[in-house]
């Protein structure tokens, strides 16, 4: 809905994202802010708590300044805006460790030490984390395929539910299954100091 004219912009994005959770019932809202502050003369990341908390559903501010925005720069700065919503990984171990006891460790096959870029040792003791939106049967395949190779994913960003996203720290490693995800992979480096796997393309 267009609110640019509205004098209350919290009554009136909580009406549309009310709206939203009648009609759809997400698991999370994204906001999408195509002017800066500023301009627009609104404030979505102090308004976004306070209508979230009336909804019950969370809502993740995503900055893409610029009209001339294409789809996979906004696929970028949503997953962008996502990263900083995710759990930490030293919060996540008791999961981690159950899952563990379920599934195998992620492993990575080398063919000698020169080729390999990564401490082996290492990259056992540490989970893998995909980002980049694939429909659900191309993300499992994925999945299914790299289990063969011993390796295991221990998350996707983004999840299928908001409650699921993965836990990232300096002991995860993350690599992307899209080539345009330079701001995303940034925020994970810098943000959460996860270890960033170069994609084969």
């Amino acid at each position: 809905g267009d609110i640019s004219a509205q004098l209350n912009d919290q009554k009136e994005l909580e009406r549309i994202c009310l709206r939203i959770k009648n009609d759809r019932n997400p698991s999370v809202i994204v906001w999408i802010g195509t002017c800066t502050t500023e301009i627009v003369k609104m404030d979505l990341e102090g308004i976004a708590p306070k209508v979230e908390k009336q909804i019950g559903i969370p809502i993740v501010v995503a900055r893409a300044n610029g009209l001339d925005y294409a789809f996979t720069q906004g696929e970028d700065t949503v997953l962008a805006a996502m990263v900083h919503r995710c759990p930490e990984y030293k919060d996540c171990n008791k999961n981690s460790k159950e899952q563990n006891q379920k599934s195998p460790k992620f492993e990575v096959q080398t063919i000698s030490k020169k080729e390999s870029s990564f401490d082996q040792n290492r990259l056992t003791r540490s989970n893998l984390v995909l980002f980049g939106s694939l429909p659900s049967s191309v993300a499992s395949q994925l999945s299914l395929e790299l289990k063969r190779q011993s390796i295991f994913v221990s998350g996707w960003l983004p999840s299928q539910k908001y409650s699921e996203l993965p836990g990232l720290g300096e002991n995860v490693y993350v690599c992307g299954v899209n080539p345009f995800l330079s701001r995303t992979a940034t925020t994970l480096m810098r943000r959460k100091r996860c270890q960033l796997i170069g994609a084969p393309f």
